[in-house]
């Protein structure tokens, strides 16, 4: 079918418009009119023949005797016979005229291109325009010619082809001379300049990566750190300073999924001096944290934790206020485990948060030999183990993203497993307090949390003195620079004490810690920390400042190099049992 809106000439019309030429033409030359041979021009030129209709050329029928393509007309229109001896009719091709000159009314025109055997009729311009054949893909590029000046002449190496075998000066390119064949250059002297992308910087690329195992990341180390104590066992007297080594290791985990969320945290470790054996001494601390997203607004949390540490031999629980003195054989432990459950609401911006706790602390017995006593001297410290379950309600409010301020409430209630300790006194109590306080992002280079408030704890025995002392917490993280961080955290609690008449301890701790990167692999950090004790109900009181300033050099990003120095000083009231150390380690870490 024709591209064009036209409607298709029949097969009749075709073949008497066939018919007609071919009339025309038998009649001799002069017997023509102007208008019957102008008619038969125009036949030849528009009306194509039956083959050409069926070819695709407009050429005449056999033995016409006519050109293929009309009339040999001048410029002006004026001209001697189409067939005549000044014209002679060109040679048909056997293919209907494919690849011959057409000549028409207006002049001749370029030999036409291959048509279709079935295309349909030339006619018009337009026509013959949308008939053409498509073109099939890009044309095609010329050949690549090696650049002129790219080898001077006495350097282009000769090949099999002669001595157009081209290469780039100094470029590197091969020379292909198998046969006849030479493989053309590139067609520039140089390669075009490529800037080059720089990497993005990695912000902590000394920071362990950890494993992956399963949806939790696990972060392991160990450290293995060998030093000097001037003071091993923290008394006033009998010095015994001995070098040490000290073991470390701890793991860290924290889950990657989309909802919910677990994070666990333990490590542990073991001092072994050398000189004083007496002062050997574990410490542990850990913590696991499970958290179910029930909902946008409702979540379940449940807590599980652990401590171990041990008293300090010139403490007054041990030695200064019994037989035990100096002479014990061993630094007693406390061992501190529990656990709490709650949950979470969202009203809002309002939100309510409700936990119950159970804790256990236990002591272990003093062993040793006192003045005058012979073989071995027990000080029952385990009659002071209890258990400890409290209840907190937390509200917060929602001001901002950056401020939430809150109000906590918590209230617990002790018991002894001994109603009667060996020092003769019931100290089962029932304690509350009550804080208000906020957390806070400002500018994202201040954030943490303050609280204050007051809270009090009430003894069984009516000997011991009421503990009623304001409360102070918080942690702050100040982002000086991007290589300075200060933190400042601040502690209030309430502790457990064998000293007779005494109810209890009041414990207050400030620590300020500056950390400065020297290089992306070096930190220094510097500590000041201060503790205050008080003992209620009798005239004990204790100040402890220490100061601590710990280097660390990454080897790699799996091997790190430690340096630390401190130095504790200790004064007491109790005649005896003050102290003061030093301590300087160096170790290496291995983490992951």
């Amino acid at each position: 079918m024709s591209s064009t809106n036209r409607r298709p000439v029949g097969s009749t019309a075709l073949l008497q418009a066939a018919g007609l030429a071919v009339v025309i033409a038998a009649l001799p030359a002069g017997t023509r009119s102007a208008s019957a041979q102008d008619a038969a021009g125009a036949a030849s030129t528009s009306i194509p023949t039956l083959r050409g209709a069926l070819d695709g050329g407009a050429t005449a029928l056999p033995g016409s005797g006519g050109p293929a393509a009309g009339r040999g007309a001048d410029a002006s229109g004026a001209g001697g016979d189409a067939d005549g001896p000044n014209n002679p009719a060109p040679a048909i091709p056997a293919d209907g005229g494919v690849g011959t000159n057409r000549t028409t009314a207006n002049g001749p025109q370029q030999p036409e291109k291959p048509r279709g055997r079935f295309a349909l009729p030339r006619s018009t311009a337009k026509t013959e325009d949308r008939l053409r054949y498509p073109r099939k893909g890009p044309p095609p590029l010329p050949e690549l010619q090696a650049y002129p000046t790219s080898v001077a002449p006495s350097q282009r190496p000769r090949g099999a082809g002669g001595d157009a075998a081209l290469a780039l000066r100094g470029s590197g390119a091969a020379i292909d001379t198998v046969g006849d064949v030479i493989r053309p250059g590139p067609t520039v002297a140089a390669l075009p300049f490529t800037a080059r992308i720089r990497g993005r910087i990695e912000d902590a690329p000394y920071d362990p990566v950890g494993y992956e195992v399963g949806s939790l990341r696990l972060t392991p180390y160990v450290t293995q750190s060998i030093g000097y104590d001037s003071n091993p066992n923290q008394t006033q007297t009998g010095l015994r300073p001995s070098a040490f080594e000290r073991t470390e290791g701890g793991v860290s985990l924290a889950s990657t999924w989309s909802r919910n969320s677990f994070s666990a945290s333990f490590h542990g470790g073991y001092d072994a001096f050398f000189s004083a054996p007496e002062a050997n001494r574990p410490d542990a601390v850990g913590v696991a944290d499970y958290r179910f997203d029930v909902d946008r607004d409702t979540t379940l949390d449940a807590e599980t934790r652990f401590a171990i540490d041990t008293q300090r031999l010139g403490s007054p629980e041990v030695g200064v206020l019994s037989a035990v003195a100096a002479n014990s054989t061993s630094r007693p432990l406390i061992t501190t485990f529990g656990g709490s459950v709650g949950g979470a609401e969202g009203f809002g911006r309002l939100n309510v948060a409700l936990h119950g706790s159970l804790d256990r602390t236990a002591y272990d017995n003093a062993d040793g030999t006192g003045a005058g006593v012979v073989g071995s001297y027990l000080q029952n410290l385990a009659s002071q183990n209890f258990n400890d379950a409290g209840l907190r309600l937390r509200t917060t409010y929602e001001v901002t993203p950056v401020l939430q301020p809150f109000v906590d409430l918590f209230g617990d209630e002790r018991i002894h497993d001994h109603e009667i300790d060996y020092t003769g006194y019931r100290r089962d109590s029932t304690g509350f307090t009550g804080q208000v306080g906020s957390s806070f992002e400002l500018t994202r280079l201040l954030t943490g949390e303050l609280s204050a408030g007051y809270g009090f704890r009430d003894y069984q025995d009516p000997r011991l003195k009421l503990i009623a002392s304001p409360v102070f917490n918080g942690a702050i993280t100040y982002a000086a620079t991007p290589l300075t961080t200060v933190s400042f955290r601040a502690a209030t609690s309430f502790d457990e004490t064998n000293v007779p008449g005494s109810s209890g301890t009041t414990s207050r701790s400030v620590t300020l810690e500056v950390s400065h990167a020297l290089l992306r692999n070096t930190t220094i950090t510097g500590a000041l920390s201060f503790l205050n004790t008080d003992y209620v109900g009798v005239p004990i009181t204790e100040n402890t400042l220490a100061e601590t300033l710990k280097a660390e050099y990454h080897l790699s990003r799996d091997l790190v190099a430690t340096a630390t120095y401190s130095h504790e000083r200790l004064n007491s009231t109790l005649a005896g049992s003050s102290f003061g150390q030093n301590i300087a380690l160096i170790g290496l870490r291995l983490q992951r």
